[in-house]
């Protein structure tokens, strides 16, 4: 009479399995939204949580130091810009010395630009933009004064950055009576796309600028 062995029931067996089954899915599934989690914290730390507006058109106009500029030179930089004239009286002489708070709190940044455009190129030709930049101890290739066509600096200005409320015909535009003034400061990102607008008469707003800025920098490129 042949011997046997007791064998576990096939039952038994089954939940036994299915138990290890259900125990590996479960510690895979934690695995993986812990995983999402981190990368979802790694992503939002690397954001600055400012807004996102429009992208500034291409432009090509001329520096102080008599050199072509567009916006593929600025491209991978964060910088400020605004927009003024060198005999401006008023408020451009507060936000020139607003600026110089910029200038010091990244001077040693390579990736960091301030970008002046004048908005009288008959009056501001590039030594004279030179002798106002020299005025508030501008460093040169941080903060770059810009000139150019009146017209293509204020579709710049109008269009561009929107710092113009007032229409005008578009035959008139950058003509003898067409005139832009503005108190605001720009931000914009390493892509060009402007990401804040400021008041750089207030000092409030220019330190704002300023940790705007460090977070922009924070931002992947």
């Amino acid at each position: 009479m042949g011997l046997s062995f007791p064998l576990a029931s096939t039952k038994e067996g089954s939940s036994t399995m299915s138990h290890w089954q259900r125990l590996t899915a479960l510690v895979t599934l934690i695995a993986a939204i812990s995983a999402v989690t981190a990368v979802a914290v790694w992503h939002q730390s690397r954001q600055s949580g400012l807004p996102t507006y429009w992208s500034v058109p291409d432009f090509r106009l001329t520096t102080s130091d008599e050199q072509p500029i567009s916006l593929a030179d600025l491209k991978g930089k964060v910088w400020v810009a605004k927009f003024f004239f060198t005999s401006c009286a008023g408020i451009c002489l507060q936000m020139s010395r607003n600026m110089t708070l910029v200038q010091r709190a990244f001077k040693d940044h390579p990736d960091v630009l301030i970008v002046s455009f004048t908005v009288d190129p008959e009056r501001d030709n590039p030594e004279t933009l030179r002798e106002y930049g020299k005025m508030f101890g501008a460093i040169q290739g941080k903060w770059l004064f810009v000139t150019g066509e009146k017209r293509a600096i204020y579709q710049l200005a109008r269009h561009g950055f929107k710092l113009s409320v007032q229409e005008v015909k578009p035959e008139e535009e950058g003509g003898p009576t067409d005139f832009i003034h503005s108190d605001r400061l720009v931000l914009v990102d390493r892509k060009g796309r402007i990401r804040g607008f400021y008041d750089g008469t207030n000092r409030e707003q220019v330190r704002r600028l300023i940790n705007d800025m460090r977070r922009l920098l924070r931002e992947p490129g």
